[in-house]
């Protein structure tokens, strides 16, 4: 049994820095406490957007045509009038951008260094103890409102951001309104979009409780009354009555699943990620943009805008719910992409000029491209990366009709584009323009030999894909298999180890060049991980698995940020390699993690793991770390359940287990190692079906609950038939 108090969010200190604050969210209303004085409540919305479209996006010239052209012209003036059209909107204006709503402040009169606090993940609740003067705050699981209780005397102000006044993005002043017990604030934008913080304060026999949320017109048009109804209505149920709510609600999250290791530090930043998860991201809501529901509190824009970037950020944050079995909290992001997909549409139509779909890489809360460094913000096979999340549902839950109509049309209608993308020489296709995110950073020679791997890896998957899903659904996918024999293979080149003089054939990035320097990001690799095209099974793949960790190895961690720890440790997971899984989540958890489990991307605390120092708060690679951890214990991608398949040699004499992981087809999975033998085992499903298990029980006979018998060698694969549930009985 987990003790997931052991992994509660502590200070004994005030708080100083909003990017360690104590994090509170229900996937649409976040907020941050921390201060020495006053007690500072910041605020934010899901959906607070500046959506104005930056006024060169709606130029002529603003089309992957015009971006193909200038990118290969090599004039100097060419060059930078791609960086006019293309890049230089990222970060010419203020808008489109993610914005913050402001702050609640406690100022109980003095400042103090006695400040303890903490979060009860268990339960999503803030404790604070402000020099004996005691908060408790959640934002409820159940309702669209904040809560808190304050046992003192206080003063209660507003803080708007600066920068929302300032000519920077050029809102009007607004003014704080006293209403009877609400506190309430009206900001209107420069277009019709009007937002407001409204908070109620109610008197108790023990203080004050505080009830807040944030409001839009698009919730209603009188959107400050029903902001009021909505706190009248929790403030008459009272603070306990809805933390007895949002208790429960937290109660199921954390039984969906759990995993147990013995290794406290690893599992702290799991348990935290999977706390922060299910404050960032609800069904219902949109899916978490970079910061998800805590725009940085600091006066300024958030860090790159606050949007999605589709070009790693949304795929890693939405990569290991499945597996955590998750699911509601997860799907949130496949149900937002299904949403768009008109916009999408128009995205292909209008900017690459193709029939079918096609998702911006950098694109704003409603789908709209707001450029940045091109080779990714405008590159078209980061709508593939970001389609798989349909795949992977459709996998992990074996749902037809999900398939059917939802995962078979996106994935048909980039399929589409492409068509239309793809240029044909020599009896092969190719793109116009083809790149590795993110490397050799914004220059000339980011664009790399057509198709790069990673470009190359994505469109055999979108193709293979296809033509699965064809076989499925009875479709001719002919089509689709004649391209696919028209894309090259993945690409490697010959190198020699420098240590013993060993010939080595390793991934490279495109068919001319391989990485030759420490970098962050490995694109070049999306070919075994997360695409699972190459998998370590035939000795020709194990070995182009050893040469590829060589590559990374040799070139090492110097240019690393957070996700990059995150990647590389689900390379060792897949190649089985637990030292080296363990080593770089472990470096990871010590190194770019905040106590308040927010992933603050460079080696900030100077420990040596990298030349990046900054700080920068994104979510994304500690949901990359939570997939790494869960592939080491159990995988499925190779047709078979492989049980604790990347284990460390620091783990080999503990107990490890997992209950109710998720494999394909929506099996769940309990199993339980002991010394270094499997001594649990159970798997459970909605419906009859067969399970194909490698045999790693330590013995050739095994018995089943539901009274399959079943003989097969250690190491060799055997199908067990289920009708709902099943158990190892004996071995």
């Amino acid at each position: 049994m987990v003790n997931l108090k052991k992994y509660n969010i502590k200070y004994a200190a005030p708080i100083l820095n909003w990017d360690e604050a104590l994090p509170l969210g229900n996937g649409r209303l976040g907020c941050l406490l921390y201060g020495d004085g006053p007690l500072r409540l910041a605020l934010d919305r899901v959906d607070l957007w500046d959506t104005r479209p930056h006024p060169t996006t709606l130029e002529k010239g603003f089309t992957y045509k015009k971006l193909v052209k200038l990118s290969k012209s090599g004039k100097v003036e060419d060059w930078a009038e791609r960086a006019r059209l293309f890049e230089d909107v990222y970060g010419g204006l203020p808008y489109p951008s993610k914005i913050t709503a402001g702050r609640l402040e406690l100022d109980f009169g003095f400042k103090t260094e006695r400040v303890s606090s903490f979060v009860d993940i268990q339960t999503a609740m803030a404790n604070v103890d402000f020099d004996g003067v005691k908060v408790q705050a959640f934002t409820s699981a159940t309702r669209y409102v904040g809560v808190a209780k304050v046992g003192g005397r206080y003063a209660l102000n507003v803080h708007i951001p600066d920068y929302i006044r300032s000519e920077s993005l050029g809102y009007p002043q607004t003014e704080i309104v006293r209403d009877g017990g609400f506190t309430y604030y009206v900001q209107q934008t420069k277009t019709d979009f009007k937002y407001g913080v409204v908070v109620l304060e109610k008197q108790t026999e023990t203080g004050t409780e505080l009830y807040f949320t944030i409001v839009t017109n698009n919730d209603a048009a009188d959107f400050i009354g029903l902001a009021k109804a909505q706190l009248e209505s929790a403030s008459a149920l009272g603070f306990d009555m809805l933390l007895n709510e949002h208790k429960a609600w937290w109660k199921n999250y954390w039984n969906k699943s759990k995993i147990s290791v013995g290794d406290e530090l690893l599992e702290k930043v799991y348990y935290r990620s999977y706390y922060l998860f299910a404050s960032c991201s609800r069904k219902g809501f949109y899916p978490m943009p970079l910061q998800g529901v805590w725009t940085a509190d600091n006066d300024k824009l958030p860090p790159w805008k606050g949007d999605y970037h589709h070009d790693t950020n949304t795929q890693l944050s939405y990569q290991s719910y499945l597996k955590a079995n998750r699911l509601p909290e997860g799907r949130v992001f496949v149900d937002y992409l299904w949403s768009l997909r008109s916009q999408f549409k128009k995205v292909a139509r209008e900017f690459y000029g193709v029939k079918g779909l096609l998702i911006p890489g950098v694109s704003t809360i409603d789908g709209k491209p707001m450029g940045g460094w091109a080779q990714y913000s405008l590159s078209p096979t980061m709508s593939i990366w970001s389609a798989q999340s349909f795949d992977e549902y459709y996998l992990y839950t074996g749902d037809l009709s999900f398939l059917k109509n939802k995962a078979y049309p996106f994935f048909k209608d980039i399929a589409e584009a492409f068509i239309g993308l793809l240029e044909e020489r020599n009896d092969k296709l190719y793109l116009p323009l083809s790149t590795s995110p993110e490397i050799h950073d914004d220059m000339p020679s980011a664009y790399l030999e057509p198709n790069s791997n990673f470009d190359l890896a994505l469109m055999r998957y979108l193709f293979a894909t296809m033509c699965r899903y064809c076989q499925i659904l009875q479709k001719d996918g002919g089509r689709y298999e004649a391209i696919l024999n028209k894309l090259d293979e993945i690409a490697t080149l010959p190198t020699v180890d420098f240590t013993n003089g060993t010939p080595r054939n390793c991934i490279s990035l495109d068919k001319k060049q391989g990485l030759n320097e420490s970098h962050r990001h490995f694109s070049h690799l999306m070919c075994m991980y997360p695409l699972h095209l190459i998998n370590y099974d035939t000795a020709e793949h194990k070995k182009l698995y050893e040469d590829a960790l060589y590559d990374i190895e040799r070139l090492g961690m110097g240019a690393w940020v957070g996700f990059s720890y995150a990647m590389c440790a689900q390379i060792y997971a897949m190649a089985e390699k637990g030292n080296g899984a363990y080593e770089k989540l472990r470096q990871f958890a010590d190194g770019f993690v905040a106590e308040n489990g927010f992933h603050l991307n460079g080696d900030f605390q100077n420990k040596g793991y990298s030349t990046f120092h900054y700080r920068p708060f994104t979510l994304e690679s500690s949901f990359g770390f939570c997939d790494a951890f869960q592939e080491m214990l159990l995988q499925e991608h190779q047709g078979y359940l492989h049980l604790f398949p990347a284990i460390p040699q620091a783990w080999a004499s503990r107990e490890l287990s997992f209950s109710n992981l998720r494999s394909y087809g929506g099996v769940l999975v309990t199993a339980k190692k002991k010394g270094g033998r499997i001594t649990g085992f159970s798997v459970k499903s909605n419906a009859p079906t067969e399970i194909r298990i490698r045999n790693d029980f330590g013995a050739e006979n095994l018995t089943f609950s539901n009274g399959e018998k079943i003989h097969c060698k250690q190491g060799e694969i055997f199908t067990l038939r289920i009708k709902n549930t099943a158990k190892l009985v004996t071995k």
